[in-house]
């Protein structure tokens, strides 16, 4: 009896079909697990039960999963939402001291003098050229086409 290869299909064999390898990640560093305080859990479950908040955002604001944070509103839900309803101290009125300085009035002779804007001058041959204040390289390469043009 004589085999064709094509009488070889059933037959499969690791050395005779060769593949490539499949892409493996290694992820190495410091471990991502981090630990949250009870009050951290607290004011992002707060902040996400705020009206008008996204949980999602919420989340991704704090580089945290959303299915975490919404563990952790079943789990503090009641705390947060009592954190929400006490007064904060950045609600109350704060007074900050005024601290008056003396010296001389505005307007005084002591103040400097404005600076005087800057200049540029550009001698070419008989021509004398000015430029006051900012300028910038167009403006500078255009007046010296000029001058060129005027030779």
């Amino acid at each position: 009896m004589r085999m064709d290869r094509d009488d070889h299909s059933d037959i499969h064999s690791d050395v005779s079909n060769p593949r490539r390898p499949r892409r493996i990640e290694v992820i190495s560093g410091v471990e991502r697990r981090r630990k949250w305080t009870d009050a951290t859990k607290i004011g992002l479950v707060a902040e996400a039960l705020a009206p008008g908040a996204v949980v999602s955002d919420v989340a991704r604001r704090n580089d945290i999963n959303p299915s975490q944070l919404f563990g952790w509103i079943k789990v503090f839900r009641e705390e947060a939402m009592a954190l929400a309803a006490a007064p904060c101290e950045a609600d109350q009125p704060v007074f900050v001291p005024t601290v008056i300085e003396t010296g001389p009035p505005i307007g005084h002779a002591s103040l400097p003098p404005p600076p005087e804007p800057a200049s540029i001058e550009i001698v070419l041959g008989a021509a004398t050229v000015t430029i006051r204040g900012a300028a910038d390289a167009k403006a500078i390469a255009a007046v010296l086409k000029a001058l060129r043009m005027l030779r």
